[in-house]
């Protein structure tokens, strides 16, 4: 059987740069052979307690987190990273149906997990043991990582990647941008989320470079670790560029060579507030878990604008129609993924796999186009195309709208069915401090941009927009405000 190949590109890092920092937190640093090291102490203290092929992961952005995760791949186990965020209700259904009997913790979850019957070991990541006391372990099962969806559209689900997933996904993100061992990534994306784990993680590490973990996301801490370490890629969600952009901190942060948002739609006018208060592009990528994750994205001097980047090089993206027939350059289709990033599958759910994977091509629901020159852009989810009076409105064309208002922060449109007019739009809508909007104004703006069928029929003034677990807007609770 063989062993971890994702341990052994790490361990390939280490006997390279063994003095290097690999992990850098805000108290202290772990170079790349100490973190060896507490890897192998972890994966020693794993096999004491436990035979099981699956361990479940539930930890805070923290440094140790690296060693946690890297310690059960030496073990040999299939490693369950679960939603931090979760409620503990679901963190025990999840754990049933994957099979864990050892829940590898912080001290934090424990009287949560101990309300809901589950034990738990909070993971001792201390440097015990060498590496050479502690043999590698064969893996027990293809699949190597367990993440779960964002849950959206339902309950998440847990999606089944492989080693070879992973890391052909950063094959190609190197290749797509040049990363190398020379890069400093910061890491303020959950660690759970399939974008924290592959990208902000396993990419540095598996390369050579550094990965600076800060606990928690202060705005304007996260600006002095960008210029005390000289921070040069930084992997987002457009609510995190947000804040950012509004603290009002000075910042040399001249080392940013490449800023990516990610996880869903990025407003121009927050990509435009980045570029003047940085001197820094910020693109989009495009990515989903069930691809481990990235698809798409590119550096700024390469990249088209509105668009979500190149497909990375070792994969392939075709628009395809209902009928699942390729479509021509220029015309808008479902988007569709196959090669070596493409999930396992959906653990214990067949049935969603075979819908979702067909003849080995991934089907995204996500609606877009391929360009002339290779660009994928992305119009918006197939299932959040709605049909108001007979015409075709995608939700995300008419927040793009909103946003373009003086005055509007940031705005979600859902779709309530309606016995006249088959859909009403409902926006709901966050203004800039200090700013003052009325339903009224709105809706003349919008007059002036959009046709009259996708003007909402409702306007809704919120406080701050709700998130989900990934930090994603989370229109479900926008959805169940509106009735």
């Amino acid at each position: 059987m063989p062993t971890s190949a994702i341990l052994q590109r790490f361990r390939d890092a280490v006997s390279r740069y063994p003095e290097r920092d690999a992990i850098i937190g805000t108290d202290y640093t772990i170079t790349y052979s100490e973190l060896e090291r507490r890897a192998a102490s972890v994966a020693r203290r794993i096999t004491e307690r436990t035979t099981g092929p699956t361990v479940a992961l539930l930890y805070q952005n923290k440094p140790e987190f690296a060693a946690l995760l890297l310690g059960a791949l030496w073990a040999g186990k299939t490693v369950a990273v679960l939603p931090t965020l979760a409620p503990p209700p679901l963190l025990k259904l999840m754990c049933m149906e994957t099979g864990v009997d050892l829940i590898i913790t912080g001290e934090e979850f424990v009287p949560a997990l101990t309300a809901v019957a589950m034990s738990c070991w909070i993971g001792d990541a201390s440097p015990e043991f060498a590496p050479a006391q502690v043999p590698v372990q064969p893996v027990a099962a293809e699949v190597a990582v367990l993440l779960y969806t964002s849950g959206t559209t339902g309950r998440p689900k847990a999606v089944a990647l492989s080693e070879q997933n992973i890391l052909t996904n950063v094959e190609g993100c190197i290749a797509a941008t040049g990363f190398d061992d020379k890069q400093v990534m910061l890491a303020i994306l959950p660690l759970f989320h399939a974008y924290g784990l592959t990208v902000s993680t396993l990419l540095p590490l598996t390369t050579g470079a550094s990965v600076v973990v800060p606990e928690k996301f202060i705005p304007r801490q996260v600006l002095q670790l960008i210029e005390k370490h000289r921070i040069s890629c930084l992997i987002a969600v457009p609510a995190q560029y947000r804040v950012l952009v509004k603290e009002p901190l000075p910042v040399d942060a001249s080392s940013l060579w490449l800023c990516i948002a990610g996880a869903e739609r990025l407003p121009e006018q927050v990509a435009r507030e980045f570029q003047a208060r940085f001197n820094r592009p910020l693109v989009q990528g495009y990515g989903t878990t069930e691809l481990s994750p990235v698809v798409s994205f590119s550096p700024a001097e390469d990249n088209a604008l509105g668009s979500v980047g190149r497909p990375l090089p070792n994969i392939q993206v075709t628009i395809r129609d209902d009928n699942d027939q390729p479509l021509p350059t220029g015309e808008i289709g479902e988007v569709c993924v196959s090669g070596p990033s493409v999930m396992l599958g959906y653990l214990g759910d067949r049935d969603a796999t075979n819908r979702k994977v067909r003849q080995g091509v991934l089907h995204t629901s996500d609606k877009g186009f391929l360009d002339k020159d290779g660009y994928l852009h992305l119009v918006g989810r197939a299932d959040d195309l709605v049909k108001v009076s007979g015409e075709k409105v995608y939700p995300s064309e008419v927040e793009n709208a909103l946003e373009t208002i003086d005055g509007v922060e940031e705005a979600a449109v859902v779709a309530i069915p309606d016995e006249k007019h088959g859909s009403r739009l409902e926006a709901y809508v966050q203004l800039r401090q200090g700013i003052q909007l009325d339903e009224h104004q709105l809706r003349s703006a919008c007059r002036e941009m959009l046709e009259p069928y996708k003007i909402p029929r409702g306007f809704h003034f919120v406080g701050q927009m709700p998130r989900t677990m990934t930090g994603k807007t989370d229109k479900r609770s926008l959805l169940t405000a509106a009735g």
